[in-house]
């Protein structure tokens, strides 16, 4: 007997002994705040030399250690700026240690951090940043803008992507603009999180997704002056906020002005087409001005309770003015006949857009959250056009245009987390209704049109992490509808499905598969026509439907100490691609847009960036891209490659700084045209002296913004277009720029959704 109690006390003892632990917890600062990349390390008690067990803290500041045998151990975990904490743990069954860091003032200032600095996940790569790019940076935008692919473009004092794909901004999950970026200190950014591909509720919104978490921000004042006067343009912005307890009050105005510049943009252009078996020609030769002003002010106030609600309503308004003048000189022919003329055009819009958006969300037991979003905007636009030619069928067009445009966006989501996944689901209605009327030569009466349109939109979507495996996949729905007498209802699944694969700490691949809808303009629907010249006239196509993009592509990402590349295949195939074309009318020529027949991209892209030193930073892009389009069956498919590049350079010395941006031109296929890259090309010299920040902007230094366009085969109308734009040419501008900030600690409203209507309801003027 007592041999048998000894035999099943030590095989107890020994399961006991064998059992697989787990060792997790969270880091954090003395002010709750997460700290993501701590680095963790478990130590036997009598043998502090050699790891037993490691990993780093993830985005949330949670750790987990898996299979650890019963025991006396060491936990020690460490991060830049923190003072080390070594902390004796007895393991007997799991256990949960959370672990506070002291920060080390003596660290932040004589440590650089020469370890990693990014975690790739299956949609987004997450940075933090050393201590160096923090005290280098002004503000927080400026250190945003030295992640890869990102720079400051001093042509739109934007924070933009060197390949030139659109990017939306977000802090703490809400939409924010440059001048919400440039409000934070650089030192208040915790980390930066870029989506290559969109969380699914913005799949249809942007490219590319920044979106920037903060650390609590000071409670009083802060606030930015920036003020550019260029011979181009003139850019003037103003932002202040006050944070006191739980509330937070921002103002901010900004206004952007085109100036009117004596020197003109040039254009040379030719017509071939035939009308009732009559040939025509029509030769030349434009000088146009262009020149206007925006303006907006908003308001914001935000009431935040950290781990329990948000709340934020904000009221802005956003009004602009634009004006075109041009004149021609023809060669026109038409048979036989062939006469000189002169034209000239003078184009004025005027828009008014006041906007409410009212955002909720509530934190929930059990990792539960909601979240609510209601934007509410009034478009008030105003077109004044007058088009005029000589000659023997010449004319005389006053056109006016006056339409009201209400859109109401709504949004609900619902998210939850698990311990190894996210899941979210959402519905969002996007509701138009345009009230457009139109008067010119073509009617003695006054014609007035309502064109309603709806887009219902609702989505789940799953993402995680399985050891060296990453996947995410979402389903969306998408019902999209206008509502006219010749209207469409259309129902699309959009999913996505990504799959990707961690090679190792600095290398990783994924496959995608993503698909996302496009509605029309609003005017691109209108029965609304325009004259443009003798036979042609600009009109809308009731008869449009959304178009549907598939998305396959294959990615590799290197990320090094001072060097990251990333390479993606691609093949993109839209169905009802929406394109601008040349139809047949009753004895005239309609432009109008039109649904493709075939629409395929196919290529790659290469992004590359290199800090080589601290002082330095090089980056670039790269693509080749092959394009196959056809417009409808009756017209074979043509296809056409194109070759976009762009550089960057970025150096500072002491208080100077020096930025250069080449975008160097090509060609891409865009419908019916081969249409020209508008080049991109400056030279930044900065200078900064305690918080004013100095700048001399020269664009265009070492090439002209030339391009041409031109009709693909198969057009019914050959045009060809040389464009010089001269007003930019060593166009000269000097900027300035001031950020203060004060006051105590206090934590910011962290939105999880934003929305908003970029289509105004103008006419664009071809």
């Amino acid at each position: 007997m007592k041999t048998t109690i000894t035999l099943i006390a030590l095989l107890c003892s020994n399961i006991c002994f064998c059992q697989n632990l787990v060792l997790k917890g969270k880091i954090e600062d003395k002010n709750k705040e997460s700290i993501p990349f701590a680095n963790i390390a478990l130590y036997q008690a009598n043998d502090t030399i050699s790891i037993v067990k490691g990993t780093a803290s993830d985005l949330a500041g949670k750790y987990l250690l898996q299979d650890i045998d019963s025991g006396n151990y060491i936990l020690k975990v460490s991060y830049i700026g923190y003072k080390t904490v070594s902390l004796p743990v007895h393991i007997i069954k799991d256990l949960t240690q959370n672990i506070i860091l002291e920060s080390d003032s003596q660290s932040l200032t004589e440590v650089v951090v020469e370890g990693k600095r990014s975690i790739r996940s299956i949609d987004k790569t997450s940075y933090t940043f050393t201590t160096t790019q923090i005290d280098k940076a002004k503000d927080g935008r400026d250190l945003i803008a030295t992640l890869p692919n990102l720079h400051i473009d001093k042509t739109t004092n934007s924070l933009s992507t060197i390949n030139g794909k659109s990017i939306m901004i977000l802090i703490n999950g809400i939409k924010a603009t440059d001048d919400d970026l440039k409000l934070i200190p650089a030192d208040k950014i915790k980390n930066a999180e870029i989506y290559d591909v969109p969380p699914m509720r913005y799949i249809n919104d942007a490219e590319n997704v920044v979106n920037i978490n903060t650390k609590p921000l000071d409670t009083g004042w802060s606030g930015n002056l920036y003020g550019t006067l260029g011979q181009m343009f003139s850019n003037a912005s103003f932002a202040l906020s006050y944070v006191k307890g739980d509330n937070k009050f921002t103002i901010n105005y900004g206004t952007h002005i085109n100036m009117k510049r004596n020197i003109k943009d040039l254009e040379t252009g030719h017509y071939n087409y035939q009308i009732n078996n009559d040939n025509y020609t029509y030769d030349y030769f434009r000088e146009s001005q262009t020149w206007g002003h925006q303006h907006n002010i908003g308001f914001t106030y935000s009431i935040s309770k950290e781990k329990n609600y948000d709340f934020q309503i904000k009221a802005f308004t956003n009004t602009s003015n634009g004006k075109l003048n041009a004149n021609k000189t023809i060669a026109f022919a038409q048979n036989e006949l062939q006469e000189k003329r002169t034209g000239n055009l003078n184009d004025y819009t005027k828009s008014l857009v006041p906007t409410v958006d009212i955002y909720f969300s509530k934190t929930l037991p059990k990792n539960n959250s909601i979240l609510f979003n209601l934007v509410g905007s009034y478009f008030d636009n105003e077109q004044n056009t007058h088009s005029a030619e000589s000659g023997s069928t010449g004319f005389d067009d006053m056109m006016l245009i006056n339409n009201q445009k209400k859109t109401l966006i709504g949004e609900f989501a619902y998210k939850h987390r698990f311990a190894k996944a996210n899941l979210s689901v959402g519905y969002r209605a996007h509701l138009n209704y345009l009230t457009n009327e139109l008067s010119n030569s073509l009617s003695e009466n006054l014609q007035k049109e309502n064109i309603n349109t709806q887009k219902h939109y609702a989505y789940g979507e799953i993402s995680g992490k399985f050891k060296p495996f990453m996947y995410r996949v979402s389903l969306g729905v998408n019902y999209d509808t206008q509502s006219e007498e010749n209207g469409f209802h259309n129902f699309t699944f959009t999913p996505m499905l990504m799959a990707g694969y961690n090679i190792n700490e600095s290398n990783s691949i994924r496959l995608t598969y993503h698909s996302s809808t496009q509605m029309p303009d609003m005017l691109q629907m209108s029965d609304a026509r325009i004259l443009i010249m003798n036979n042609f006239y600009q009109t809308g196509n009731h008869d449009l439907e959304n178009s549907h993009l598939q998305s396959w592509g294959l990615s590799y990402d290197l990320y090094l100490k001072k060097f990251s590349l990333s390479a993606n295949l691609f093949y993109d195939y839209t169905s009802n691609s929406l394109f601008d074309s040349y139809q047949y009318g009753d004895n005239c020529v309609l432009y109008q847009t039109a649904n493709a027949e075939k629409d395929i991209r196919r290529g790659g892209e290469f992004n590359i960036n290199y800090t080589p030193w601290d002082f330095l930073r090089i980056g670039g892009s790269i693509g080749v891209s092959q394009q196959v389009f056809q417009p409808s069956k009756e017209i074979s498919s043509f296809s056409y490659w194109s070759y976009p590049v762009s550089v960057y350079l970025s150096a500072s010395y002491k208080n100077f700084s020096l930025d250069i941006l080449q975008k160097f031109g090509g060609t891409f296929l865009s419908g019916l045209y081969k249409t020209g890259i508008e080049k991109v090309s400056y030279i930044n010299l900065g200078y900064t002296y305690k918080k004013v920040n100095f700048g001399l902007q020269c664009f265009f230094p070492f090439i002209k913004d030339k391009y041409s366009n031109e009709t693909i085969p198969g057009s019914i109308v050959y045009h060809k277009t040389d464009f010089h734009s001269k007003r930019k040419d060593h166009a000269l501008a000097l900027s300035i720029s001031w950020n203060f900030s004060s006051g105590k600690k206090k934590a910011s409203i962290r939105k999880k959704m934003d929305n908003y209507d970029s289509d105004s309801g103008l006419f664009k003027i071809k």
